[in-house]
């Protein structure tokens, strides 16, 4: 190795620092040469105890802060590993997945720990490479920042000599050091939509009566969300936001009409059922964010904003598709479309509304015992700090959450896409990311049950987060659905669905947490606010209801 040679290791380290990378999540004993040069950069290598939980953690690092997160493992995690960037796929995350696989010389050979890891990542990832080659590393790295970042983006997977990538690391890379940092961050890129399109968008919301904005993630990923309010205040647009695109926009503004789908409110879906023209801006028209096609209206006019040009028109063909970057192309719409004032349609959407907001006051007033979501929830809401990030899992937590906890735009929040268990080490990642803002996961008992010995990681690694336990010792999403299929014995089937009786503050505890129980509703503020002041990782383990969701997840006609 010459002087102006790097090793493998050297070069991988010093193209993350270059592109702003600040972490990785790993599980033995993936690329140790790498780590350590890394680390003597500035960089942290968290060891998780799984690689499930590591791609998690990397994906809420990606979602936090905007920059590919990366996740390693050797060649018999790599199945494993699959499994942890899931979420980042179904969510549209940018993460890097690094995966050793054996030298060709043992390749069909029924090699020891030895799987074709290509097909396993091949539906789960935009871009799936092998290296054939060390010098190749430099290449194949620039191009995994650029397509994790650019156009819809996602996870990608690169498969390394030898099983734990030692060769890669000591190889000599004669390629110098070259990073092309604008794909360290999302967008790199801001393309505009076609003029002519733009201004049959603007007629269209000129013409209708009774329009709906429906903002998703992908405003987020723009930095979008000032120029999407500037267009529903010049149009008297209300809007709806999907479960990820919450904090778009402070949740007492008046335009704001609730969370949409499938995951959402009644006032939301009420309202996109009734517009005659639904703009979608960074959101994809899939059964969860339109309620399986119901809400809109098949038929409905449909303008899309989106980075992707698959998504336009794909599920509403009566539609305008504007192909650009979701703050470009709202600016573009801000400066075609007139001011119009809509009282009328304003006056109906408000009315859904407080109907629902209403029927949520009311459950969230319970002070019964054992605690109800509703009134958790409230409370979150009115502790949570005015810069928290919230983390919630899937399901009933995510319903729960997104429906019913009032945020604010400068908070932000984040959800599994589908993952149960996703939260947790999630929540993990989105504090390494941002280590200076409140990061607070909400999950429930059979979720946070997936990853409870990354309590040990959030210890070795002063990673503070707070965690809430919405315990009701069951999946109590099942509940319905159970009692309906053990109708003429349903205590055999609810049992089917819970768990023993296990302390997870106790368990907490001995991880070296600081936690608490709460059981009374009187107590819940002050634990969480403790909670939040403690200078170690928190959990609050709340003991609630068998309850199922409050909001009704079908609209009404």
């Amino acid at each position: 190795m010459t002087q102006t040679e790097l090793s493998g290791s050297a070069y991988l380290a010093n193209l993350m620092k270059e592109y702003g990378t600040t972490h990785a999540f790993f599980q033995e004993v993936m690329m140790r040469f790498t780590a350590k040069e890394a680390e003597q950069l500035g960089l942290k290598f968290i060891l998780a105890h799984s690689e499930g939980a590591s791609g998690y953690m990397a994906d809420g690092y990606a979602r936090a802060s905007g920059k590919p997160g990366f996740c390693l493992a050797q060649s018999i995690g790599a199945a494993n590993l699959v499994g942890g960037i899931t979420d980042a796929f179904l969510a549209n995350s940018p993460v890097i997945a690094i995966t050793g696989k054996k030298t060709p010389e043992f390749q069909y050979k029924n090699a020891y720990q030895e799987t074709n890891h290509s097909k396993l990542f091949d539906a789960v990832t935009k871009f799936n490479a092998e290296l054939l080659d060390a010098q190749q590393l430099p290449f194949l790295i620039r191009q995994s920042y650029r397509e994790a970042v650019t156009g819809k983006p996602g996870p990608v997977h690169l498969d390394i000599p030898d099983f734990i990538g030692v060769s890669t690391e000591l190889s000599a890379i004669k390629e110098p050091l070259v990073a092309e940092t604008i794909f360290g961050q999302m967008p790199p890129l801001r393309p505009s939509a076609d003029p002519d399109l733009v201004a049959k968008a603007a007629q269209w919301m000129q013409e209708s009566e009774k329009p709906l904005i429906v903002a998703g993630r992908g405003v987020f990923i723009s930095d979008a969300g000032d120029q999407v309010l500037e267009l529903a205040r010049r149009t008297d647009t209300p809007v709806v936001t999907t479960p990820d695109g919450k904090t778009i926009m402070d949740e007492t503004d008046p335009l704001w009409a609730g969370i949409v789908g499938a995951y959402g409110m009644d006032s939301a879906n009420q309202a996109a059922m009734k517009a005659d023209l639904v703009i979608f801006i960074g959101s994809q028209t899939s059964d969860q964010t339109t309620n399986n096609w119901i809400s809109p209206k098949p038929k409905t006019r449909v303008i899309q904003i989106d980075i992707y040009a698959g998504e336009l028109g794909r599920s509403y063909p009566n539609s305008v598709g504007l192909l650009g970057d979701a703050k470009a192309v709202a600016q573009q719409l801000v400066a075609a479309v007139p001011a119009i004032s809509r009282p009328e349609w304003r006056a109906k959407v408000d009315g859904f509304v407080k109907d629902t907001l209403g029927k949520q006051a009311e459950r969230m007033a319970d002070t019964a015992t054992p605690i109800r979501t509703e009134f958790l929830c409230k409370t979150v809401s009115e502790v949570l700090p005015s810069d928290a990030i919230l983390v919630a899992d899937t399901g009933y937590s995510a319903v729960w959450s997104a429906t019913m906890i009032r945020m604010k735009k400068t908070q932000m929040y984040l959800r599994a896409a589908g993952s149960l268990g996703w939260s947790y080490p999630a929540s993990l990642g989105a504090k390494c990311a941002m280590p200076n803002r409140p990061v607070v996961c909400f999950s429930g008992d059979g979720a946070f049950y997936y990853h409870l010995a990354e309590m040990e990681t959030a210890m070795r690694y002063g990673i503070n987060t707070v965690t809430i336990i919405n315990n009701n010792s069951m999946l109590s999403q099942c509940a319905p659905s159970m009692r309906v299929m053990y109708y003429e014995d349903p205590e055999s089937g609810m049992n089917r669905l819970k768990f023993g009786s296990v302390s997870f503050a106790n368990l907490a505890k001995e991880f070296g947490l600081f936690a608490l129980r709460v059981e009374q509703p009187a107590d819940l503020a002050s634990a969480l606010e403790q909670a939040l002041s403690s200078d170690v990782p928190a959990l609050i383990e709340v003991i609630t209801a068998d309850a199922n969701t409050s909001v009704p997840l079908e609209p009404l006609e």
